[in-house]
């Protein structure tokens, strides 16, 4: 079909015939439908414009959806290996900890032996000890009973009697 402006309609001209329609009427009615058609035609490039901007403006929120998607996706990739990062240290930690669980145990398993020898050889020193004690007491008893029995002896064996010299005769002193 071909596009009429309101311009076409108003200037078309129609050929007069005997009893055809009135020419006034025919003419009020062209030009009601020109001024519709002029405004349809306002109408029409009008809601162009908003189509265009409309487009333009879908065409910014898909940049925009994708951006977000874009930003989205990263920070989900960083949040995974964030989280990933995170694991991986906490792991870490976990098997220095455990290894240092075990360097303690060994250290204070170690120490516990070496204070169970210390003990042992103390309780051997202790024995010694008082093996040496009892045969020093045993030498002290020996030397007490024997001291009483010299002391009984002494009692049963007389004085020592104190001699002094007698004096010579006065005259062989004197020479």
């Amino acid at each position: 079909m071909v596009e009429l402006s309101p311009l076409d309609i108003l200037g078309k001209k129609f050929t007069v015939k005997f009893r055809g329609y009135p020419a006034n009427e025919v003419h009020e009615y062209l030009t009601e439908v020109a001024g519709g058609m002029e405004s349809l035609m306002r109408e029409r490039g009008e809601l162009r414009q908003q189509v265009h901007r409309l487009e333009t403006e879908l065409a910014s929120f898909r940049e925009r959806e994708s951006a977000l998607h874009e930003a989205l996706v990263a920070a989900q990739r960083m949040a995974e290996s964030t989280v990933e990062a995170a694991r991986d240290e906490g792991a870490r930690i976990i098997e220095d900890g455990h290894g240092l669980a075990d360097r303690l145990v060994e250290e204070a398993n170690d120490r516990s032996r070496t204070i169970d020898n210390v003990i042992q050889q103390l309780r051997e020193r202790r024995r010694e000890t008082r093996s040496e004690l009892i045969r020093l007491v045993e030498l002290l008893q020996g030397i007490i009973e024997d001291d009483r029995s010299r002391e009984q002896e002494e009692r049963t064996t007389p004085k020592i009697a104190i001699l002094s010299r007698k004096t010579e005769s006065k005259g062989e002193s004197k020479r």
